[in-house]
């Protein structure tokens, strides 16, 4: 009893502490989110989304509803189950997923002090010293700079998966150790950077702890240890719950990492790696330290604390030094946890230098599998942080034990109030939301009684716009509805597409083909919020009256138009079946077997089939309607499909009209296309292509002469072909 109340109170005092701390965010709890309107309203949704999943049974959680109609789009970023799990309720009872957003953030404080409290008083084996370490940690100035990343707050189930794992090999309880499989699991379900920076780290002490072990084992007979296979047996089995636990979770982020080629590069890594200098870098806004030390780029300010670093330095020496811990006796072990905690603060920060130096992250990246996809290695900075904690309440037990009780009360006390000092960040910034969405709660609605399919909101805005794009994800919790638009971890070809400078949203006369390709791919609505499109000229959306009128002229294409205020919103028609091509039967035909000529540029032709994307064959001015390739081969083929492939930054220069034609061997002549390749290109954006491809399958042909003609009009716009690949089909 006297154990519960103790961890009680701990608890409650983290608690004030977290409010305190973070204030004003208890006055504003479901109605803004703290830092900005960027990943902490991302955040929000996945919470949300996660919670609608989990109350149908976890049905279709990777597929998140925006990107749409990508697949496994949760992947794109941290999917919080470990944090869902326990927020899901709030989430039906309330609707509110801004509120389920700040009470995880008050809680990930409580759960690091909490966590670090339990590990630190049972290494340490003092709750004054314990407590300093819990501070050191849930106020560590790592937390001032990721405020608008809930899922690097999370971090509270590492002590406590440690604590497991230490008092195993202390009491050989099997309760103990799944505990720690436990935490471990939650952790890693909460943090994707933590599954490997935290797993890392785990086998270390876990390889530690069972050296320990078999070194003692072997050299005395001790009744009360047990045999090192049975602690093998144990270690296997929590080896293996893990690895099942988190199997599910693993394999989605495999699927789409091999689906869609992810990955960081090297050079990206470099970005957010540290150097030494860092760590006299300050997060800015840090209180006491803002003026006196200079704020540090990106997530690359990593000042570890000027206290927990002294009382770290102490623990060390206390190891050198002996100890003794006064009233409350020296728990066995103290040496050697010092060794391994003071080891592991050395390859924290090893680590944090990423895989530009030698070291150990470089070979991480080699061979574990999803390791190069964590672009910040200067994240390992929160595990420092909770290894300096451990060793800095070492050292505060070293010093207090030689102190007289009340001395030592007050010690506690000034030393905590330095330590939270140390690490505040000043007050939380909060942004206003409106999380029931009140503005479009009408438009919602009308969605929300519709037919399934995609919505396409506009303006679509570039990565650099976040909110609005966001606004729309989190609406899709409202509406029901996945959206086109989006922001995650990684881009979307065609929401870059269709929002940048080159979008075909912008030229008129392709609107209505760029209707028929959203039709293409199960699109059924499209919403212009012209209020936002008109009093924001910097997205480049300044006529929004031009763009409602052409999408008004593509009346083949619209069953139902509505106006809510000053949005109007299209409902297309059921999407078209796609013809389907017996794939088995496509051979492709090698630049040998057929002579291209040209209207303009001959000399460039053959790059259009030399195998490298980067050259390219163009008419050398803007497309007016002549233009032509002329493709011949020396027997009659039946070209089955046609694939132009083309680098992003050249999308622009496709053809706008394409005449395919073919001429048989006695000059017959056949239409095999005719029409816009815009269906076909967004299509092949909505799959994540590589070389973005447009792909034409043709009718049955027997063809000598192949013509492929541009008959479009442009300004501005060159017809290019970077790579063209022509399939025959086999009979």
């Amino acid at each position: 009893m006297t154990e519960r109340r103790e961890l009680l109170t701990v608890a409650a005092v983290m608690f004030a502490l977290a409010i305190v701390g973070t204030f004003p965010l208890v006055r504003r709890i479901s109605s803004a989110l703290p830092g900005d309107l960027g990943d902490p309203l991302l955040n929000a949704f996945i919470l949300g989304w996660d919670a609608d999943r989990i109350r149908h049974g976890f049905l279709a959680l990777w597929d998140a509803p925006f990107y749409f109609p990508m697949r496994d789009t949760l992947t794109l970023s941290e999917h919080f189950l470990g944090i869902a799990i326990f927020t899901a309720p709030i989430q039906w009872m309330t609707g509110s997923a801004v509120l389920v957003y700040n009470l995880a953030y008050l809680a990930s404080s409580v759960l690091a002090g909490f966590g670090t409290y339990v590990l630190t008083r049972s290494l340490w084996g003092r709750r004054d010293a314990a407590w300093l370490g819990a501070l050191a940690f849930a106020c560590a100035p790592h937390r001032a700079m990721h405020v608008s990343h809930l899922q690097v707050l999370v971090s509270g189930w590492m002590p406590l998966a440690l604590w497991g794992l230490h008092r195993y090999f202390t009491t050989w309880s099997r309760r103990a150790l799944a505990l720690f499989v436990l935490a471990f699991v939650v952790q890693a379900l909460s943090n994707g950077y933590f599954m490997f920076f935290f797993g890392v780290t785990v086998a270390g002490v876990g390889a530690a702890e069972l050296f320990r072990f078999l070194r003692v084992r072997v050299t005395c007979v001790d009744r009360h240890l047990p045999s090192p296979g049975r602690v093998l047996l144990d270690l296997g089995v929590a080896a293996a719950g893990i690895g099942v636990a988190l199997a599910p979770v693993v394999l989605a982020y495999l699927r789409t990492r091999r689906s869609y080629g992810l990955h960081r590069t090297v050079g990206e890594m470099a970005m957010y790696s540290a150097v030494a200098g860092d760590y006299l870098r300050i997060p800015s806004g840090l209180w006491v330290w803002t003026g006196h030390l200079h704020v540090g780029e990106a997530e690359r300010g990593l000042y570890p604390g000027v206290i927990v670093t002294v009382l770290a330095v102490i623990g060390v020496l206390s190891a050198l030094k002996g100890v003794t811990t006064a009233g409350e006796g020296r728990p066995p072990g103290w040496g050697w946890h010092v060794a391994l905690y003071t080891t592991l603060v050395g390859f924290g920060f090893w680590m944090t230098l990423g895989p530009g130096v030698v070291g150990p992250y470089a070979g991480l990246v080699q061979m574990v599998p999803g390791f190069d996809g964590l672009r910040v290695p200067a994240r390992f900075v929160v595990v420092l942080a909770l290894f300096l904690a451990v060793l800095g309440s070492a050292g505060a037990a070293w010093v207090l034990a030689r102190l007289r009780p009340r001395l030592g009360a007050i010690a506690t006390v000034v030393v905590g109030a330095a330590v939270v000092l140390d690490g505040y960040g000043g007050p939380l910034t909060m942004v206003p939301f409106d999380a029931s969405q009140r503005a479009r709660s009408e438009l919602n609605a009308w969605l929300r009684g519709g037919p399934e399919g995609g919505v396409l909101e506009l303006p679509i805005v570039p990565f650099a716009f976040a909110p609005l794009s966001l606004t729309y994800q989190y609406n899709t919790l409202l509406h029901e509805h996945p959206v086109l638009n989006g922001y995650s971890g990684y881009g979307y070809a065609l929401q870059d597409y269709l929002s940048n400078w080159a979008s075909p949203l912008k030229e008129r006369d392709e609107v209505g083909a760029v209707l028929r390709g959203l039709r293409s791919v199960g699109a059924r609505y499209v919403v212009l919020h012209r209020g936002v499109a008109s009093t924001r000229p910097e997205l480049e959306w300044s006529d929004p009256d031009g763009l409602a009128d052409a999408i008004d002229r593509a009346s083949e294409d619209i069953d139902e138009r509505r106006r809510f205020g000053a949005s109007i919103a299209w409902r297309l028609a059921a999407p078209v079946p796609w013809p389907l091509i017996d794939e088995r039967r496509l051979v492709a035909l090698t630049a040998d077997m057929f002579r291209a000529t040209a209207s303009a540029s001959p000399d460039l032709v053959r790059y259009a089939f030399d195998g490298d994307i980067e050259t390219r064959w163009h008419t050398g001015k803007p497309q007016s309607g002549g233009e032509w390739l002329r493709l011949a081969f020396d027997r009659e083929v039946d070209v089955g499909r046609l694939v132009f492939a083309t680098p992003f930054v050249g999308i622009g220069n496709h053809p706008r009209e394409l005449v395919v034609e073919s001429e048989a061997a006695d000059g017959a002549r056949i239409i095999l296309y005719a029409g816009s390749v815009m269906p076909h290109l967004i299509r092949s954006l909505a799959k994540g292509s590589a070389g973005t491809p447009v792909v034409l399958d043709l009718p049955s042909n027997l063809t000598r002469t192949l013509w492929l003609r541009q008959a479009g009009r442009t300004t501005g716009w060159y017809w290019t072909v970077p790579e063209l690949t022509l399939f025959e089909r086999r009979r």
